[in-house]
């Protein structure tokens, strides 16, 4: 697609990410999910270490089979799967966690996504799996991650579940919604 096209083409996405990761580290507290970047992704490796060292955040990580998203709790980075899951070996034991997950409120979702409109509204990858999730999350103010070059027009459809802002390497750009009470 164009907006992939896009994203390939940017050349200093290192520096461009670490712009993007001093941008919302302040936005940051209480259970934070952040997802594994994958590909061409502006990376959030950087974003992850960082937050993992705050007192005041508990990072999660995005586990996805069958388009159903669990945050799972991060311990250590490693490099994700095609689906973007870490290592198990990088998420909290399943059997320590099981019953915090069942009950865990994220405070934050650091989302993925190929393009944002001027609206808030999100490309992803088609599967719609963190519209599920945020349907499901109401309260969790999600946070688009991305590259300025990423920013394109497009209709939402009408399962689409907007962001409450994007953070680029070049601003944080704050959408207002009918919904939004902030």
């Amino acid at each position: 697609s164009e907006l992939m096209a896009r994203r390939r083409e940017i050349t200093d996405k290192p520096e461009r990410a670490a712009c993007a990761t001093r941008l919302i580290l302040p936005m940051l507290k209480g259970n934070v999910m952040v997802y594994a970047s994958i590909g061409t992704e502006i990376s959030t490796e950087r974003l992850i270490t960082e937050l993992r060292e705050r007192p005041d955040v508990t990072v999660f990580a995005p586990y996805t089979v069958a388009c159903e998203i669990t945050p799972r709790r991060v311990v250590k980075w490693s490099a994700p799967d095609n689906c973007g899951n870490l290592p198990n070996d990088c998420y909290a034991s399943v059997r320590d966690e099981k019953a915090r997950v069942q009950s865990i409120k994220i405070d934050y979702c650091v989302t993925p996504l190929l393009g944002f409109n001027g609206d808030g509204y999100r490309i992803g990858y088609g599967k719609g799996c963190y519209d599920k999730f945020f349907a499901r999350c109401k309260t969790v103010k999600k946070i688009g991650f991305a590259f300025d070059a990423q920013s394109a027009e497009f209709t939402p459809t009408e399962n689409d579940v907007p962001l409450d802002c994007c953070v680029t390497e070049k601003k944080v750009i704050y959408f207002r919604h009918e919904s939004y009470c902030g």
